[in-house]
């Protein structure tokens, strides 16, 4: 990686050299070769040209299919605030000693488009002299406020307030911001908040002025773009864009209120080791009926789909903590339906001997050499923007089943993932581990025991687990084992029907569940469950943890399919790895990590 001076790491530079092969494998593989991408007219007035140019400006669509992909958003900033009547100055911003950090300051936000919610933290001084804090949130129907970040999810910690009557006022703020207006346009037109698949220039129509409950009129040469807030009833608001088609204004009335919010200044306000050519607005306002509520500058943004969850805790929803979604609104759940027959062995058990294959059609890889947005710097390239896109396509950082952490660990996976290059376990050749390393290739099973064998790394290369022999006959892990850690922790197997279940713990803490900043603790249990039907088999996984999660984490369960022919058995499944050698990976002089771009 150009970022890691000095260092050789030949899975690395291979998972990164393949990765344009990959999503062009992968569209042959689920719908032919890479779509022609849309190209609005100069003059082109049209809803659909608008609405592909106001993100494509913003530099919004990324991936080879340009897909709307800013899913979350860490931003600081400072100036002034309207608490009760008074200005309220907020508390400076102020770097960290640790370069690329995101810093503090009294404003921040986080902002999880997806799943509509948004957490703002305040801290400021009133013209007396007293300091005012606060943590306002929204999602979904429910606002709070809290005392500490992710107040009330762990019993006992914090304090969640519950305030229906701010619902409207938090989601128009966040439905009308720089990166949420366009959202916000877009889901009016019929593009759900939640897809995976948000291509605006192939899931539009052209030639029209209104799609959906979202339309476009022209002031001469300025497109006014009126879309719904999405979860705000009667509410509707009036984007103005500005040469580049960036919102200007955002003016939202919902019944006797007007919000109006002005935005100047867009740049790409990420730290300096992580500039990916965002755009965000540099000065914000917000009026509410023609008053300054808040005057805010930006000071540092982090665009690149970084880890923000806002679970509803259960003193505001009434209710346990529910787990995130696990598929998008474009996506189902994988079901085993074959019609052929299950072989079994002669104690009646499925017999999920054989090589199989691997692969969810919506969390393919999709990285390509994308074109360069019409606000791209100068010297941009294809190549170049395949690097940027990485940490926006990666699966765990845009699909919306994310594991949820303790409020505690909230930072630490933002630091994490912020600094993948230097602390992803991939980038210091350590084995992939459990559940990292996904779905074995090749199973050889007896009535005793099962032995899984694995191929290539599963998540962009590193080491990899080479084999695991697991007993089946329902005895309990040794406890004396567990002195040694392994990345594959220590199996035990039974049965539950005619599902297998595999239950391991004593693993290395220093793997992560996947990309993203995903970590665990030594205390984590893993269990797999392998349902074969005929010539398919679904693979699940739950990650316990309580040391440093909120509830277990269920991945989205993978769906394999029989692999045949005389490549398969050598193949582990993928015939295109017939013959392929576990590969070298070194790495050196690890304090020369200094760009967190490449990740």
């Amino acid at each position: 990686m150009a970022s890691r001076n000095g260092s050789a790491s030949t899975w690395v530079a291979l998972a990164t050299g393949l990765a344009a092969f990959f999503s062009i494998a992968a569209h042959a593989q689920f719908g032919g070769p890479p779509p022609v991408l849309y190209t609005p007219a100069a003059d082109a007035r049209d809803l659909k040209s608008v609405l592909v140019n106001w993100p494509w400006h913003m530099v919004m669509l990324r991936g080879l299919e340009e897909h709307e992909l800013a899913v979350t958003l860490e931003y600081r900033g400072e100036g002034t605030l309207q608490i009760n009547g008074q200005p309220c100055a907020i508390t400076p911003y102020k770097t960290t000693a640790q370069a690329g950090e995101l810093g503090t300051s009294g404003y921040r936000v986080g902002d999880a488009y997806q799943f509509a919610a948004s957490r703002t933290q305040i801290e400021c001084t009133l013209p007396n002299g007293k300091k005012y804090s606060n943590i306002e949130v929204v999602s979904g129907k429910y606002a709070w406020d809290e005392d500490r970040p992710g107040a009330g999810l762990v019993k006992g910690e914090g304090t969640a307030k519950p305030m229906p009557a701010k619902v409207a006022e938090r989601l128009i703020r966040l439905w009308a911001s720089p990166q949420g207006a366009v959202k916000a346009a877009l889901a009016g037109a019929g593009i759900d908040l939640m897809k995976v698949f948000r291509n605006p220039g192939g899931l539009l129509e052209a030639g029209k002025d209104k799609i959906g409950d979202t339309s476009v009129t022209w002031k001469g040469k300025t497109p006014l773009v009126t879309f719904p807030i999405p979860g705000v009833a009667g509410a509707v608001a009036v984007a103005e864009l500005d040469d580049r088609f960036m919102a200007k204004s955002v003016t939202v009335k919902h019944g006797r209120d007007t919000y109006e919010f002005t935005y100047s200044d867009y740049n790409d306000y990420n730290n300096p080791l992580n500039r990916i050519e965002s755009q965000y607005a540099g000065k914000m306002v917000e009026r509410l009926n023609g008053k300054v509520m808040r005057d805010i500058k930006t000071a540092v943004t982090e665009t690149g789909s970084v880890y923000v969850v806002v679970p509803v805790p259960p003193s505001v929803s009434g209710g346990p903590t529910q787990p995130l979604p696990m598929y998008g609104s474009d996506q189902k759940p994988v079901q085993l339906t074959s019609t052929a027959a299950t072989p079994r062995l002669a104690d009646g058990k499925p017999n999920l001997t054989g090589s199989w294959r691997s692969g969810n059609k919506f969390f393919i890889w999709r990285y390509g050499n994308r074109r360069c947005a019409p606000t791209q710097l100068e010297g941009c390239s294809e190549a170049w923007n395949q690097t940027l896109d990485f940490e926006f396509e990666a699966a765990p950082r845009f699909g919306p089943n994310r594991p949820i952490y303790k409020p505690e660990n909230w930072d630490k996976v933002v630091y994490l993932d912020m600094w993948t290059n230097k602390f992803d376990p991939v980038m210091t050749c350590q084995p992939l581990g459990i559940p990292r390393q996904g779905a074995p290739g090749r199973l050889f099973q007896t009535e005793k025991d099962i032995t899984f064998l694995y191929g290539f790394g599963g998540d962009g290369g590193g080491g990899y687990s080479d084999f695991r022999v697991i007993p089946t006959d329902g005895r309990a892990v040794d406890k004396n084992a567990l002195r040694q850690t392994k990345y594959t922790g220590h199996s035990v197997g039974h049965w539950d029907g005619d599902t297998l279940v595999i239950e391991s713990i004593g693993f290395v803490p220093e793997t992560w569940l996947s990309r993203g900043g995903f970590f665990h603790s030594e205390d984590m249990k893993v269990t797999e469950r392998f349902t074969r039907k005929g010539d398919q088999m679904l693979y699940e996984v739950t990650v316990d943890d309580p040391q440093v999660l909120v509830q277990p984490w269920k991945q989205n369960p993978l769906m394999m399919t029989l692999a045949e022919g005389p490549n398969a058995a050598g193949g582990f499944g993928d015939p295109t790895l017939v013959g392929a050698e576990r590969g070298n990976c070194e790495t050196y002089e690890l304090n020369d990590v200094d760009n967190q771009i490449h990740h």
